[in-house]
């Protein structure tokens, strides 16, 4: 029986230590891991089941939650998937691939997010390209318009010189 007390009282004092002792490396505690791969795998039930509104909920959960290699690094990076698809080019999305970079240099999910995020930075670059291009055709129309009244204008005169001529 006494030994049973002592397995029993190991086992519990092992968990313990583990549940409360965390690295501060990103690695968190056993509990951390565990409810994190517990989360992640409802979030891809939740995925499969077409509830994207609820696994990004609970992907935003384990982003804002203890910091958990392997578990955080992939929450970011689908987080930022599904962010991205939900709305291309989305700052939000932009700022978990760059925190997945940065957080997890290493990390699987961070060599698959660098295409992802190099192709949201071309869009980005886009972006401000055809504003910029907007932005000038818009002047141009309004220089047009002028062009157009002066031209009109100048007909006006040329009829009034031709009357007064004869």
């Amino acid at each position: 029986m006494r030994i049973a007390t002592l397995i029993i009282y190991l086992a519990a004092l092992l968990c313990a230590g583990c549940a409360t002792t965390g690295t501060g490396t990103g690695e968190g505690s056993f509990m951390d891991r565990y409810s994190g791969s517990r989360q992640l795998t409802q979030a891809e039930t939740m995925l499969k089941g077409g509830d994207t509104h609820g696994a990004m909920h609970v992907l935003d959960g384990i982003c804002n939650g203890p910091a958990v290699a392997g578990v955080t690094d992939e929450a970011l990076f689908r987080l930022a998937l599904l962010t991205l698809k939900a709305k291309p080019g989305s700052a939000q999305a932009q700022h978990l691939l760059k925190r997945l970079k940065k957080e997890y240099p290493g990390s699987q999910w961070t060599a698959l997010a660098a295409p992802v995020s190099e192709q949201v930075n071309a869009l980005e670059e886009q972006r401000r390209q055809n504003k910029a291009l907007k932005g000038s055709n818009q002047a141009l129309s309004r220089e047009i318009t002028e062009l157009n009244q002066r031209l009109e204008q100048l007909k006006n005169l040329d009829q009034e010189l031709e009357k007064k001529a004869r």
